[in-house]
């Protein structure tokens, strides 16, 4: 039996949270300051119009917007684990799992938070930080969301009265 793929644990739920929410915090980091150079290269050549300024301006507010879309991930990657722990039956012996587990996704998280935050204090990312506040939170506080996600899950997997649960 694979700890990570048991059903009777979130410890795997977790982790594809921290994962996904470290790949698309630092995706929309490098995409707009990807942007901001093209258009910025774009507006220093002889091509720029008031035209091309103007779509360059729209798709960078497009990509600012990306801030509350990782906020609004974030919240219903919570609730989706809190909605399928509560479906699976499990006994509450796995929550001594789940304890153990947590420390390893603590350590995993926090080890992505490392990884996120040395990246993004590149100089080249100061141009960009500034625009997604509760992005960069969010994922310098990843061993949080993981405790946060350890929590509702078990609360939800282990605080159910016994009734026949859909997942055997």
């Amino acid at each position: 039996m694979n700890l990570l793929n048991s059903k009777k644990a979130v410890l795997g739920d977790s982790i594809a949270v921290v994962i996904t929410l470290f790949l698309f915090v630092f995706s929309i980091i490098v995409d707009l300051l990807i942007l901001t150079t093209f258009t910025d290269q774009i507006n220093l050549s002889v091509y720029a119009s008031p035209a091309i300024t103007s779509v360059g301006n729209s798709f960078k507010r497009v990509l600012m917007l990306f801030d509350y879309i990782t906020v609004f991930l974030f919240a219903i990657m919570i609730i989706g684990v809190a909605k399928l722990s509560r479906k699976v039956a499990s006994a509450p012996v796995f929550f001594i799992i789940v304890i153990l587990g947590s420390s390893i996704v603590g350590f995993t998280s926090y080890y992505f938070n490392f990884i996120f935050a040395q990246m993004i204090s590149d100089p080249l990312f100061n141009v960009v930080t500034a625009f997604f506040p509760r992005s960069i939170l969010i994922a310098t506080n990843l061993h949080w969301v993981a405790l946060a996600i350890m929590v509702v899950g078990s609360i939800a997997l282990y605080g159910k009265k016994e009734k026949g649960q859909f997942v055997p």
